[in-house]
């Protein structure tokens, strides 16, 4: 049975008939297709009608969205702290993208209380392991330059110490708390973190500017960016933006992150503008055919630009008869893999879904052939080993079982994942 399947209704991305399709995996003894052309539900028609009506092979209405997740607060785990308040704007450089895998080698901060800079903090941390070459081209920072510095478990206490009772601000918030939170974890600190995307906030008060980087926003805003990549520099920038994003705020009569909150959440135009992930739906009944549809035409009739896009609060709202897959490596969970979110973050995507995609067999590297594959290859397959794990944690499946995915045939799959499935929807419902 093939779950995930496009036809040439596919822009750039399939060239086959959606009938010759259906009538070669009904020749090859398949009980079912899912056809999931990217964005358009074309080709359905076509394909129903390609069964022969004596034919107990059916087709499964379904269709690769581009998933916008409108969810994600500004102010995450927000307490309604007041914006005259205290605020901690914080860069940290790192020697990779994941909080579990990497290690951080230096950490900026500006505090800022009511609407006003009143300290500063600026440490190097030795990673105690070599800083890889394209991070030291990035940020400048080498090896002797943190040779000599303390180590975490030596600069994190300082560092909490002199954001206590304040709020973390952030430019890509997501990524610089987690290495906060991950190190905490391991060392045994205590944390309940409220934090400030500087990015959310830029796409709200600045709409007319159509890339959020830092660079980007500090040239928007006329405030001068120092060494770009050096997390003091960095920090010192993010503040005067944070204050600028204040005092705009403060003219819109907003006085705290719960309105802020309430203020920032996506609307039309800001949805267009927000990255997009692939996420599979399937239509397990009438109900759910009806959702498609409605899914399909939202996207194309309300959200539509370069993609036809799907607020994720949309989704959820009509996924009564859906069941919904994390889709490839341009799903949103391969997607915070690759970028090493921590299992706060993967736990709260997976709960999303009703079960975890992995690619077919032929898309990994045979690791008899490479028993040493190379670096491309080997990621592939730390990634593959990562949802495996994350079925066995949030899905309830065997470490067996997980472990067998990318080796079964797709009958087996199959019925592996409508176990998944069950297992989720009952959790769901609990």
């Amino acid at each position: 049975m093939e779950l995930h399947c496009h036809t040439k209704m596919s822009a750039m991305d399939a060239v086959s008939d959606v009938k010759t399709i259906v009538k070669t995996a009904a020749s090859w003894g398949h009980k079912a297709i899912a056809v999931t052309d990217h964005g358009v539900v074309q080709a359905l028609p076509d394909a129903w009608h390609a069964v022969p009506p004596d034919s107990d092979f059916k087709v499964i209405y379904g269709c690769e969205a581009y998933l916008v997740d409108d969810q994600m607060e500004t102010a995450v785990n927000s307490k309604g702290q007041e914006l005259s308040g205290s605020f901690v704007v914080f860069d940290i450089e790192t020697t990779g993208f994941s909080p579990v895998e990497n290690r951080i080698i230096e950490i900026g901060a500006v505090k800022v209380e009511n609407g006003k800079i009143t300290d500063r903090f600026s440490e190097f941390v030795n990673p105690e392991v070599p800083i890889p070459f394209r991070i030291e081209q990035l940020t400048s920072i080498s090896d002797a330059m943190v040779i000599k510095a303390e180590t975490i478990e030596k600069i994190l206490p300082r560092f909490l110490a002199f954001c206590e009772g304040a709020v973390l601000v952030a430019h890509n918030a997501a990524f610089d708390v987690s290495f906060i939170e991950e190190n905490c974890d391991r060392l045994g600190f205590a944390h309940d973190f409220t934090s400030v995307d500087t990015v959310a906030l830029a796409r709200v008060l600045l709409p007319g500017i159509s890339k959020y980087k830092l660079d980007n926003v500090a040239k928007a805003l006329n405030v001068s960016l120092g060494h770009h990549h050096r997390a003091v520099d960095d920090a010192a920038c993010t503040a005067d933006i944070f204050l600028r994003f204040i005092r705009m705020l403060g003219d819109l009569k907003i006085k705290n992150l719960d309105e802020m909150n309430a203020w920032c959440r996506a609307d039309d135009s800001r949805i267009r503008k927000m990255p997009t992930y692939h996420v599979i739906l399937l239509a397990k009944n009438e109900t759910g055919r009806v959702n498609l549809y409605r899914c399909v035409s939202k996207s194309h009739l309300d959200y539509f630009a370069r993609h036809p896009r799907l607020p994720k609060s949309y989704l959820a709202q009509h996924r009564d008869g859906l069941i919904i897959g994390s889709a490839c490596e341009a799903g949103e969970l391969y997607q915070a893999i690759e970028r090493g979110a921590g299992q706060k973050e993967l736990k709260r995507l997976v709960d999303f879904y009703d079960y975890l995609e992995q690619e077919e067999d032929s898309s990994y590297p045979d690791e008899e052939k490479y028993p040493e594959p190379p670096e491309a290859a080997a990621a592939i397959l730390d990634m593959q080993r990562k949802v495996e794990l994350l079925a066995v944690t949030y899905l309830g499946l065997s470490a067996e079982e997980a472990a067998g995915l990318g080796k079964m045939t797709q009958g087996t799959r199959a019925k592996l994942v409508e176990e998944g499935v069950h297992h989720a929807l009952e959790q769901r419902n609990q």
